[in-house]
């Protein structure tokens, strides 16, 4: 087990890591929107909701968690659409909870606007920290690493 922990680390590195894990939390994030009602994200999410019904939006949070989760495993490569995939859903979300709040629809949802907003801007930092040129994993170079 350790073995196989070791050689994802080396594949992933911090970049990979960064698309897989919010990938597979979006999967879930989804899968919960489809199997729990929860009416304050029913209210928060109300202006999406008004545009497509929350299934809709269930799907685009567990297709854009795909998409980053797929950035993150896949060979090595360009993968900025990744970021951009894990952050269009917390995006659309943050803008939703504010306007909700703004116009008194769910009024706490000031609250959970920086949520969303925090998880974009750590995405954000971590591109940038990483950059966007090509990773070349471990696996690659027999163990050595190199760009």
């Amino acid at each position: 087990m350790r073995g196989a922990a070791s050689a994802l680390w080396r594949h992933l590195k911090w970049r990979g890591l960064a698309l897989a894990g919010p990938g597979a939390g979006w999967i879930v994030v989804g899968l919960g929107l489809l199997l729990t009602d929860r009416p304050g994200v029913r209210q928060g999410a109300g202006p999406l909701i008004d545009l497509w019904c929350l299934e809709v939006w269930a799907g685009v949070w567990i297709g854009c968690g795909v998409l980053g989760l797929v950035a993150g495993v896949m060979r090595p490569g360009r993968d900025m659409w990744g970021f951009a995939a894990v952050s269009l859903p917390p995006s659309v979300w943050a803008l939703s909870f504010a306007a909700s709040a703004v116009v008194g629809r769910y009024s706490p949802g000031w609250a959970t606007t920086p949520v969303y907003v925090v998880i974009v801007l750590l995405l954000v930092i971590i591109a940038a920290l990483t950059g966007g040129r090509r990773r070349i994993c471990t696996c690659e170079r027999g163990g050595h690493g190199g760009r």
